[in-house]
């Protein structure tokens, strides 16, 4: 049976179509509804209007003829990754008051427990008090319809929810009560990035840099590597181009580091023990040592930084600007122990023994590998990379393929051309568009004259004198949930030639010196998500220990973990210093004209055989014209969205 049904919400196409009811969602999304906008994701799909049923991107193959049955109306709804559930909870109870007219009592109730939600003032009681207000039997079949879409919205969507409830965090940025501003919402460790704009355009550099270090002490070090979510959710984006976020930090930070100092609070007689001075765990170090503790962190290596150390090439990253910031932690009595390997030159146990608390942030060193292809000639991005950065190398094969999409692989075929590379090539399952990798460093490579095979996997490989790699055609990388499934067309391939094959396609924790006591999926430390905690008392887990992030998350998690830490033993919070003062002054409507003034890049054939840094941060003078074009939504109204009184 056909019917004509309007479709809406995030899609290209919206509009009126006569659709059969064995047509999946899927189906129609790819053809009559062009996909989604702006190539998001799928979230959830509704038909029948707001009490109408909900499903989430799982269930896309199912029918309409499987749905219909219940719907009112005649609209199929598709929302994009961006819905936030607690944001679609509160407009239902409000369409039921003030469209439906079904005010009643329960229905106002709903809407105050889950604007409570929105606002960060609720607990898992208030959460358990709607489970139970929307249970058992009602008596119309309008609260029939809206007990079903709320539990359904509940059940799929219960972390994000609890998101709401424990971290006080709305992940995309929707409920007003939980952000300051997209940007601050945006990013993982929630640096006030308007309050640091702010001070910086008024000169008060020190002052800028202390707002940063409250939420992440290798800002400095962000400012030049970060991936830059922020500037991905930046309100000015939606107008013209993003503002200059993690280049107004660089400037910022730069200008104040030198010279800089910071209080700590007195000793308060307890340990930390850390292993691993990446990201991470120089994070934590920080915070727990300016709020009191004596901190030793243990480094298997000569150099601290972790993976931005020995990943992150010195033509993105040199060495130095790292250490400008760890000797800033150290100022606070952290120890460093270089060259000391748990499980080598001291043992774990000694470690726990030694201290109150202990924090594993040794990251993910080991690079995966195919199976059955073991030859000097094939190597991991992840020991490709070290070798540069720590031990000096200087050759690689004349032709080199680098199988992989993400920054790590562009990070080894950006460097494979700067040691001397004739050709330079990249494979990777993801189109273009899809590439993990972020679009600057995709950009650059082909600059620098990289070939990028896109939609492309490793079929096999067959030495002799050269390799022959055989490439198979990868029709789809991800499945209708959006998980890792990659299916392809092993008719349709192709062969290239090459001296050298490095692969960056993951990495993994070596924890093989912890106790069997701690627990491990897949590799990775099991840790309470809102603590960090082990499945060993006092012993917690961070960064790539527990799971693969960048270095931005990894600093987030950093400062969490230390928070977890003071509270297991007995802290009363982390001292993050003196509150300072943001400044408040009028946006000056001249800078509407003013484009985004992109940092200063070395050109394409002076980066090439060297690695000079080809990024030079902003000009006093830049740097005020890019501050200048923060439009200042943390000033923007934060007021609940409550319902007008009954008359």
């Amino acid at each position: 049976m056909n019917n004509r049904y309007s479709i809406q919400g995030d899609v290209n196409n919206r509009g009126s179509n006569i659709l059969s009811a064995d047509r999946t969602f899927k189906d129609i999304l790819l053809k009559e509804a062009g996909g989604m906008i702006e190539n998001r994701r799928v979230k959830m799909i509704q038909i029948g209007g707001p009490l109408g049923k909900c499903i989430n991107n799982e269930e896309i193959n199912l029918t309409i003829g499987q749905l219909e049955g219940d719907a009112m109306t005649k609209d199929i709804y598709y929302f994009s990754n961006l819905l936030c559930p607690v944001d679609y909870l509160r407009f239902i109870t409000r369409y039921m008051i003030r469209e439906v007219k079904h005010d009643t009592d329960r229905m106002r109730k709903l809407n105050e427990l889950v604007e409570k939600i929105a606002q960060g003032q609720s607990t898992v009681r208030d959460l358990e008090d709607i489970k139970m207000m929307t249970a058992g039997s009602v008596d119309t079949k309008a609260d029939e319809l809206f007990n079903q879409v709320f539990n359904t919205v509940m059940e799929k969507y219960e972390d994000e929810i609890m998101e709401h409830i424990d971290d006080r965090k709305c992940r995309n940025g929707i409920c007003r009560g939980l952000i300051v501003s997209q940007c601050i919402n945006a990013c993982p460790a929630g640096i006030n990035i308007p309050g640091y704009v702010e001070l910086m355009k008024r000169d008060m550099h020190k002052e800028a840099y202390a707002l940063m270090r409250q939420e992440n002490p290798l800002s400095f070090i962000c400012g030049k590597v970060c991936a830059r979510p922020c500037e991905d959710r930046c309100r000015r984006r939606e107008i013209e181009s993003t503002v200059g976020v993690r280049a107004l930090q660089r400037f910022a930070a730069s200008a104040a580091l030198d010279g800089y100092e910071e209080d700590r609070l007195p000793s308060n007689g307890k340990s930390i023990g850390i292993i691993g001075a990446g990201p991470g765990g120089l994070t934590s170090a920080y915070y727990l040592a300016r709020s009191g503790y004596d901190v030793t962190i243990y480094e298997a290596e000569k150099h601290v930084g972790g993976m931005l150390a020995f990943g992150v090439p010195s033509y993105r990253l040199p060495y130095e600007d790292i250490l400008k910031e760890v000797k800033t932690i150290e100022a606070h009595g952290v120890k460093i122990l270089t060259e000391t390997r748990v499980g080598v030159d001291i043992e774990f146990d000694q470690i726990r023994k030694s201290h109150d608390a202990v924090l594993v942030a040794s990251g993910c060193h080991v690079g995966n590998t195919l199976p059955g292809y073991d030859n000097p000639n094939v190597e991991t991005a992840a020991s490709f990379l070290r070798q540069v950065r720590l031990e000096d190398r200087k050759t690689i094969g004349k032709r080199v393929l680098v199988v992989g999409g993400g920054d790590v692989s562009m990070d080894a075929l950006r460097t494979s051309i700067r040691l001397g590379a004739e050709t330079a090539s990249l494979v990777s399952l993801e189109s273009y568009e899809e590439m993990p990798a972020g679009m600057e460093e995709r950009v650059q490579a082909v600059e620098e004259n990289a070939e990028l095979l896109n939609g492309w996997g490793v079929k096999d490989l067959e030495f002799a004198d050269e390799i022959t790699v055989t490439l198979k055609e990868c029709t789809r990388v991800f499945d209708d949930s959006y998980r890792f499934s990659p299916h392809y067309n092993e008719d349709n391939t192709r062969e290239i030639k090459v001296d050298t094959v490095i692969l960056a396609i993951g990495q993994k924790p070596d924890l093989s010196y912890l106790p069997e006591d701690i627990n491990k999926f897949r590799g990775f430390a099991s840790v309470d998500k809102r603590t960090y905690e082990t499945s060993m008392e006092g012993v917690f887990a961070v960064g790539d220990a527990s799971k693969p992030s960048i270095a931005i998350e990894a600093i987030a998690g950093g400062k969490k973990a230390a928070s977890s830490m003071d509270r297991y033993l007995g802290g009363r919070g982390l001292y993050t210093g003196k509150t300072i003062e943001i400044p408040e002054s009028p946006l000056k409507i001249t800078t509407w004209d003013d484009p985004l003034t992109l940092e200063n890049h070395l050109e394409a054939d002076a980066r090439k055989g060297n690695f000079r840094e080809i990024s030079h941060e902003y000009t006093l003078e830049e740097a005020k014209l890019e501050a200048s074009r923060c439009m200042r939504c943390d000033r923007n109204s934060r007021r609940p969205l409550l319902l007008t009184p009954r008359r």
